[in-house]
């Protein structure tokens, strides 16, 4: 969403709609991180966005088993299962017996994986402390506060998809 379509919303939405207002500015905000976060994808070619989103998913929320991985990202387990093989065999993930149940994989981010993410993470930075620098400090101050804020509610929202027989 550029500035004349937030500006488009903001004439459109009537007072004291002040729910739906904030969910069109957060919408736009998160559209230019995402925006940020493919730039710096791109910068290091060697994932799809597809491989990089589970890379990040087992980073966020793992070690996790293939069906919670699934789960997570929304995809079938034999899709999952199919990115994971590549993912191992590059280097990034690991599977390796879970320390619940032989008859299960554990799914982990390995030492490569994490310093790609780290890169990642890195340019990413740089891409949001260059538009940041664009901003008065004080709304800089403001934005990380409320983002914080934004992220802990976020969380607790969250709730861990269903893993063995009960999610079959």
């Amino acid at each position: 969403m550029n500035t004349d379509e937030i500006q488009d919303h903001d004439t459109a939405a009537g007072p004291g709609d002040d729910l739906t207002d904030a969910a069109w500015r957060v919408e736009a905000a998160s559209l230019a991180l995402v925006e940020m976060t493919l730039n710096a994808a791109a910068e290091h070619g060697d994932l799809s966005v597809t491989r990089l989103r589970v890379l990040l998913a087992v980073d966020r929320h793992g070690p996790l088993n293939l069906s919670t991985l699934a789960a997570h990202l929304s995809m079938s387990v034999s899709a999952t299962g199919r990115l994971v093989a590549r993912l191992d065999a590059a280097g990034l993930l690991a599977r390796l017996l879970s320390p619940h149940s032989r008859r299960e994989i554990s799914i982990d981010v390995t030492p490569l994986g994490h310093r790609a993410i780290g890169r990642l993470r890195a340019a990413r930075r740089r891409h949001i402390t260059s538009t940041l620098k664009r901003l008065p400090p004080g709304t800089r101050q403001v934005l990380a506060r409320a983002l914080l804020e934004f992220t802990a509610a976020a969380q607790t929202d969250e709730s861990p998809p269903p893993t063995g027989p009960e999610a079959a």
